[in-house]
């Protein structure tokens, strides 16, 4: 085998083995989450999904597929990294999934986490009530976090929402409008 060869392999196995290992954090994820969130004070009724699991396999081909091909050094890593960012989202997909509700220390929604403390403010509820305000979906809720970063949580009807953000307003008096 020639050096180059070699490194072919090894960039190849490191990938792999990359893939393996985050794939087994999302047990350790679940936990710590679990640990965080404190006791469910209303779950959401969002269905557990399992697109995690079809991320994860098609970053599997992905990484399959690179040895089958003759590309460059360059695409090959990038198409190696790219399977493996995919895999990360899979691993947060999967923490998170079957777990959606208010928690007593966070709001747990698909791949988000969110202690209250990390959330800056909910500011659909500043303008929705406002009567020059139109087409407000009432099943949908935003969430600004302090690292400037947005998340929407679908609710399954208007009646859930009102309850959610009631709840929300209570444990994190701070958020209001």
């Amino acid at each position: 085998m020639t050096v180059e060869q070699i490194l072919y392999f090894g960039m190849l196995g490191a990938a792999l083995l990359a893939f393996i290992g985050i794939l087994c954090t999302i047990p350790h994820r679940r936990k710590k989450i679990a640990a965080r969130a404190g006791d469910c004070l209303m779950p959401l009724k969002v269905k557990p999904s399992k697109k995690w699991l079809a991320i994860a396999v098609a970053a599997f081909i992905l990484i399959l597929v690179v040895p089958l091909r003759n590309y460059g050094w360059f695409v090959n890593i990038v198409l190696l990294g790219v399977a493996l960012v995919a895999t990360e989202i899979a691993a947060r997909e999967a923490a998170g999934s079957g777990k959606a509700g208010i928690y007593q220390n966070m709001l747990i929604s698909g791949t988000s986490a969110v202690l209250w403390s990390e959330i800056l403010s909910l500011p659909t509820l500043a303008y929705e009530n406002d009567p020059e305000t139109t087409q407000v979906d009432f099943k949908i809720l935003r969430v600004i976090l302090k690292n400037g970063s947005e998340n929407q949580i679908l609710f399954e009807s208007e009646e859930e929402r009102k309850e959610a953000v009631e709840l929300i307003l209570k444990l994190a008096p701070s958020l209001r409008p």
